[in-house]
């Protein structure tokens, strides 16, 4: 195991409440911490997290918070997500999207299931993707 560096927000839109987060305020996952402006800016989280992975270690936070106090952070404090900037942040980029995408999809009427469907459809590609196959040419 490892310990990981964790900071989740909630990117606030839309925009919640104090009383929103007032649970998560009050009792922070082990380890975390809770501030109302972390970044000078959103509610959300930070701390450390031992997992294999930085991915287990933003899951399983993100699963804990939402499962003890009903709030899901959306954002794993990538401020650009579109840029893959080296392998330490790769498993913290996909981890925002995937928050980022769960947020979102509640507010244009899709499921979880429809998310998982979506990966699930595109799966038989995974094998081919990643950083020896993406390339214009075959």
């Amino acid at each position: 195991m490892t310990t990981h560096e964790v900071t989740l927000l909630h990117d606030n839109w839309p925009q919640k409440k104090a009383d929103h987060f007032a649970s998560l305020a009050a009792d922070p996952p082990a380890g975390f911490s809770y501030s109302d402006r972390t970044w000078d800016r959103y509610p959300g989280v930070t701390g450390t997290r031992e997992a294999p992975t930085l991915f287990q270690a933003i899951a399983e936070v993100a699963a804990e918070v939402a499962d003890r106090h009903g709030v899901l952070l959306n954002d794993a404090g990538i401020e650009k997500p579109g840029e893959w900037i080296d392998e330490e942040t790769n498993q913290q980029t996909v981890a925002h999207l995937l928050l980022a995408a769960v947020h979102r999809a509640a507010y244009c009427g899709l499921t979880v299931d429809d998310l998982v469907g979506l990966l699930r459809s595109v799966e038989p590609a995974f094998l081919q993707a990643g950083p020896d196959s993406d390339r214009p040419f075959a």
